[in-house]
């Protein structure tokens, strides 16, 4: 718990509102009964003009919503026509830039290729209704009208339109040329005309520019067939061909020839889905409209009746108010006061803590003396048992009276950490100098592995000793006879340590893991079956709590994983550098 009176109070400070005199309160929240509406006409006048207002809005917007029906579908029009003049121009482009096709249809005229490529073929597999090859004069060497083929020119005319159509064609590069396309009206139907020049792939030098190349003409016409699939595919209603283009409600594109004039129309039904939605929707909204203008007013007499009722509430949730500011200031002097009792009892431990030392100074001095004969035997045995077991409990009592200590420092916040370059074999030696003969009276081997003893740390020399000491000293009470304890220290990263301590012991039940870093709880030992009172060499249950905190002051993160039957491993995590080191321990 925090031990700052300034924090709760800023606590306090927040929750409660300010404090108002009950004359400012009753002014500013009871409304004058002068304000009361005394009638609903005016604001019925007000929503017949908002309704009116979302009546042109629904409109407006169906207006909108049509035009880009519209332009959709002229988008879907022209997209539907530009891929079928594509189709014709490639097949047309395709057999122009062939050697092949120049080879049988204008070097040496082959009928028969002719027919089995361009003619019959072309009729009954690439959607062609007719087809014509002119030679470089535009006289017709060759053409098909319907999948019936000749080489009499007679058979089909050349208009006019086709031959601006084979001149244009001419007029494409000899490395790539590219089909020429346009539209035209034959015995009343429209068609698709695309015009390509044969080309020799790889022409010789010599024919370029001198070479006469002929052309192959192919055209589709743009039958029911067409319209229907059209329409299907690209949902243009009522799609037909005409002379003239639309009008009202309905949409075209004009269908040019070789000279770019318009020869016909593309016409179908524009679509207006705003006008039905809003032919089909007004009535209801405009029921619905009325429905809650009523319903508004008939809302607004009722509230109008109840506004002495709710004005009574009003006064009543005044006075509850003022009774909370009064149980709000009472919440804040009790935890002023506890805060005070909490100060006290940290300050009472810290000088019993200190007071007790000097005794024990004493007795702990005496002791010694006795068990060590500094002054000669002491005669019986007993005495100097009795001198071995007095200097023990108070070496005991002495270290529990330091943790108790350390623990109230660490939660008042005041534990200060004296920080140094500290070498890592130096905090290895020492912790090893202390551990070792209990280690030695359990029978319990000690194994180091340190890839670091040259290595340096930042930390409070004293502090880090003892925060090794008290986990491997526990890992020593958790083992059993004959066992082996592992101290591992290494690094972690580029700028961290690693202390592991791992033994093979008794391990933290499952349960346990949670609490065994709180102050007073342990998880037990081997010998004593997890029992976490019993008295054999237990400690208070401050070795982990007081490592823990030690560890974040250092800013580093103790980690515990275990398993009972297989052993405990205990990792600190401290950073090498003094950037990431509190100078005190933050209050717990």
């Amino acid at each position: 718990m925090p031990n700052s009176l300034h924090s709760e109070r800023s606590i306090s400070d927040v929750v409660s509102p300010p404090v108002t005199t009950k004359e400012e309160s009753t002014a500013t929240a009871v409304p004058s009964h002068s304000s009361k509406p005394k009638s609903v006409w005016p604001l019925a006048a007000v929503l017949s003009i908002f309704g009116l207002g979302i009546l042109l809005l629904l409109a407006a917007g169906t207006r909108e919503l049509d035009r880009f029906a519209r332009d959709q579908s002229h988008q879907l029009a022209e997209t539907a026509l530009r891929k079928s003049v594509e189709d014709v121009a490639f097949v047309a482009g395709d057999y122009g830039f062939w050697d092949a096709a120049v080879e049988a249809l204008t070097r040496k005229f082959d009928k028969r290729w002719a027919d089995n490529n361009v003619g019959e073929y072309a009729a009954e597999n690439l959607g062609m209704s007719r087809t014509l090859v002119l030679d470089p004069d535009n006289t017709p060497l060759y053409s098909m009208i319907d999948g019936e083929t000749s080489i009499d020119p007679a058979f089909f005319p050349v208009p006019g339109e086709l031959v601006t159509l084979a001149e244009q064609a001419r007029t494409t590069s000899w490395d790539d040329p590219e089909a020429s396309s346009a539209f035209i009206v034959l015995g009343g139907d429209f068609f698709i005309a695309s015009a390509s020049v044969l080309t020799p792939e790889e022409p010789d030098e010599e024919e370029i520019g001198s070479y006469k190349r002929g052309v192959l003409i192919f055209l589709r016409k743009l039958d029911d067939e067409w319209l229907t699939a059209t329409s299907e595919s690209y949902l243009l209603d009522q799609l037909r061909l005409g002379i003239d283009p639309a009008k009202d409600r309905a949409d075209s594109l004009s269908l040019k020839n070789a000279d770019g004039k318009p020869i016909g129309y593309l016409v179908w039904s524009a679509p207006a889905p705003g006008r039905a939605f809003l032919q089909s929707t007004s009535p209801w909204v405009l029921a619905i409209l009325l429905a809650v203008t009523g319903l508004i007013l008939l809302s607004l007499r009722r509230a109008y009746a109840q506004a002495e009722v709710v004005l009574t509430l009003n006064k009543e949730l005044l006075k509850r108010s003022q009774d909370l500011e009064e149980s709000q200031q009472k919440v804040v002097q009790a935890l002023d006061e506890a805060t005070a009792a909490n100060k006290a009892k940290a300050d009472f431990l810290a000088v019993m803590s200190h007071e007790l030392r000097t005794p024990l100074n004493a007795v702990i001095g005496f002791s010694d003396l006795i068990r060590t004969q500094a002054f000669g035997p002491v005669g019986s045995p007993k005495y100097l048992e009795y001198g071995n077991d007095i200097h023990a409990s108070g070496q005991h009592l002495l270290s529990l009276i330091s943790d108790i200590l350390d623990i109230s420092r660490t939660n008042a916040g005041t534990l200060e950490l004296n920080c140094a370059l500290v070498g890592v074999s130096d905090i290895l030696g020492r912790c090893l100098t202390l551990t070792r003969p209990q280690a030695t009276r359990r029978s319990v081997a000690l194994d180091v592995v340190c890839t670091m003893r040259d290595a340096t740390i930042m930390g409070d020399e004293v502090r880090l000793v003892q925060m090794l000491t008290n986990l491997v000293s526990n890992a020593i009470k958790s083992s059993k006879e004959y066992a082996a304890v592992r101290i591992k220290i290494c690094p972690k990263g580029w700028d961290g340590i690693v202390f592991r301590v791992i033994d093979t012991g008794c391990g933290i039940p499952k349960d346990a893991l949670a609490t065994v870093t709180e102050p007073f709880k342990q998880a037990g030992s081997y010998r004593t079956h997890f029992s976490p009172y019993s008295t054999d060499d237990a400690g208070a249950g401050l070795g982990l709590a007081i490592v823990k905190r030690l560890t974040e002051a250092h800013g580093g993160t103790l980690h515990i994983a275990s398993k009972v039957g297989l052993g405990t491993v205990v990792e600190i995590h401290l950073p090498k550098t003094a950037s990431a080191i509190s100078k005190s321990v933050a209050a717990g």
